[in-house]
This record gives C-alpha cells, sequence and structure tokens, in this order.
C-alpha cells in the first residue's frame, strides 16, 4: 500500500469513529455534515481535531501519522502576511492543537532572521524581527483571525491592558 491510501485509510478510520462517538443532537450532525462537506481531507481532518466528537489525543496522533505518512496533503500551507514571506522549505511542528511554521526570511524582506507562525484556536501569529528605519531590528508581530464572523480582538502589548480591535463582518485582523 502506498503511503497516500494508507493516509487515507487512516483518515477513513477516524472519521468513522468520530461517526460512532456523534449523538444524534443537532451540533454533532452539523459537524458530521461539515466534514462529509470539506473539499480537502486537511480540512476534513481539521474538522475533526476542532470537534468535540474524538478525543484530542487521538486526533492530534492520528493527525501526526497523516503527516508522516501523506505529508503532502496533510501539510497546512503556512499564510504568511505577504506573498513571498516563507521560503519553499518550512519546517512544520505540530504541538497538541497548534501548528508552528519555522521558515527562514525571503531574499525581498527585511526581516534579519527566521519567520515563526503559530496557527491555534482559529488565529494565525505570525512573529519576526524587522527592520525599522534606523533601529536595531524590532519585533514584528502579525495576527490574523481566521473566522469569518464579526467579532473582536483582544491584544495586550508589554503587560499594557487589553485593547480592543473591533472586526467587521468578514475582515482579518
Amino acid at each position: 500500500m502506498n503511503p497516500h491510501d494508507a493516509a487515507l485509510s487512516l483518515l477513513e478510520a477516524l472519521l468513522a469513529e468520530a461517526r460512532h462517538w456523534a449523538c444524534d443532537d443537532a451540533e454533532d450532525q452539523e459537524v458530521l455534515e461539515a466534514i462529509d462537506r470539506a473539499q480537502t481531507p486537511l480540512d476534513k481532518l481539521a474538522l475533526m481535531q476542532n470537534s468535540s466528537l474524538l478525543p484530542s489525543g487521538l486526533s492530534s496522533a492520528v493527525a501526526d501519522a497523516l503527516l508522516a505518512l501523506d505529508p503532502a496533503t496533510y501539510s497546512p500551507a503556512p499564510t504568511p502576511t505577504a506573498p513571498g514571506t516563507f521560503t519553499t522549505d518550512p519546517e512544520l511542528h505540530r504541538i497538541r492543537e497548534a501548528l508552528i511554521t519555522v521558515a527562514a526570511p525571503s531574499p525581498k524582506d527585511d526581516a534579519p532572521g527566521d519567520v515563526y507562525e503559530i496557527q491555534v484556536h482559529g488565529v494565525s501569529v505570525l512573529i519576526r524581527r524587522a527592520q525599522w528605519g534606523a533601529h536595531a531590528p524590532v519585533p514584528y508581530v502579525h495576527i490574523e483571525d481566521q473566522a469569518d464572523t464579526p467579532g473582536l480582538l483582544l491584544v495586550e502589548v508589554n503587560n499594557g491592558g487589553k485593547n480592543e480591535h473591533p472586526l467587521p463582518h468578514g475582515a482579518r485582523a
């Protein structure tokens, strides 16, 4: 069996387990329908991981196995703030529900070192150093809420208290 087929079998087994544990309530049924409608295997896996249908340890272990078996299908693409931010070979690390991408800066960027992106709880945080005028490299942080619903982003910088950043419908932070 080739790695792609093995990964697909593993994903199907995980989905069967999710269906087995799903209740008849509307919330579980909506999640299962969303999983069925998901366009890619990675989208299906993400929906299962973010649901309460399976223990997080099981879905994380299966996600690690899927990534090892078929990285082309199950490696989430980094979401840089600008085209060309990441090099072609980023390192991907999964810690519990978080995905961390580490990449060397693009020659086009003013970043003097590696670029880090953390994706967890539907939020993407990109962190790097940047040249800013005559200053030594300063911290650069980009936060993006992946949700398509209106909301609020609370940000605290250097223990200065929370600052509200309202997000209109469909907007990104």
